[in-house]
């Protein structure tokens, strides 16, 4: 995966390195570096933030003790982030403009460019074999044996149609994935998109920015633009938790995990979870925070009664 981050046009954003987030011309001079729309770079700044755990830091270092758990204990996400680019001014640390470029090769890529990608994270783009999927194995069936992990792994090799004791290269591994499972369950996996399309399409629809070269849409306007406030989110969250209120959790995007994370850390206080998941929902989203989104959301989960606190 790194061998194809390091082909990415990251030298197109080495002259924001030095900037500040807190001009005014922040996500809009990203947006011209890389052709994103702006409500694009805003929303993975806000996701930048939170595995920074700072507002103004401007370059991630996943070496670092402080970063958050989710870097610092998922030994996944930290094999991911050895393989993003590092600046040379600074090789310890990602810049953000790196990071939106990353994001945007993921969220273009064919799928067998992602499996391309897939393949060299997983071996560091050395041939894969049933003792390197044993290993990926322990990390995810923690409480297997060995001889059940060796099992799983030599099947998994089966699968993709590996004889024993044999290994696949890459072209190997992405036909046999392809081969292996249905087109639109592996475009499920696989898919990542910065914003959901119908969301771009909003904000297509409005104005553009005079001063951006790549006539992207003024973020000021879309940020002003029929967002939800602190009394409506506290009324939906007391209301909804008298109900089923993991759907609208779950609508919003979060994991089960998280919910389930997020209540012990509110002791088991389900108005107080959910305030505290769409709080979260609105700093994530940005602009994109709309009453009208959110009334999709209490929709598709079936709080049809809620939807008028948002009128």
């Amino acid at each position: 995966m790194g061998t194809v981050f390091n082909t990415l046009p990251i030298a197109e954003t080495d002259h924001l390195s030095n900037m500040s987030p807190n001009r005014g011309d922040w996500l809009t001079s990203h947006a011209d570096a890389t052709g994103l729309a702006v409500v694009e770079v805003e929303r993975l700044w806000n996701r930048f933030k939170q595995l920074t755990g700072s507002r103004d830091q401007t370059r991630l270092y996943p070496d670092n003790s402080a970063v958050p758990n989710e870097i610092s204990n998922d030994v996944f996400v930290k094999n991911l982030m050895r393989h993003f680019p590092r600046s040379k001014s600074d090789p310890n640390s990602i810049p953000f403009g790196y990071f939106i470029v990353v994001m945007q090769w993921l969220d273009a890529a064919t799928i067998p460019q992602k499996l391309a990608a897939v393949y060299h994270y997983l071996n560091n783009g050395e041939p894969i074999d049933s003792q390197m999927i044993s290993k990926l194995l322990k990390h995810v069936y923690l409480d297997s044996k060995d001889d059940e992990i060796k099992a799983l792994s030599q099947q998994f090799m089966q699968q993709l149609g590996a004889k024993e004791q044999s290994k696949l290269n890459m072209q190997q591994f992405v036909d046999a994935v392809q081969r292996s499972i249905p087109p639109n369950e592996l475009e499920d996996i696989l898919k990542f998109n910065i914003i959901p399309t119908h969301l771009l399409d909003e904000a297509n629809a409005l104005p553009s920015l005079p001063a951006s070269s790549t006539n992207i849409r003024n973020i000021n306007d879309y940020g002003n633009y029929d967002l939800v406030n602190d009394e409506q989110l506290r009324q939906i969250a007391s209301q909804v938790s008298y109900k089923n209120w993991s759907k609208l959790a779950l609508a919003l995007g979060f994991l089960e995990y998280d919910i389930e994370a997020y209540k012990i850390k509110n002791n088991n206080d389900s108005s107080a979870t959910m305030l505290e998941l769409l709080h979260m929902w609105r700093e994530q989203e940005g602009s994109l925070a709309t009453k009208n989104r959110l009334k999709r959301y209490l929709e598709e989960s079936g709080f049809y009664e809620l939807v008028s606190l948002l009128n």
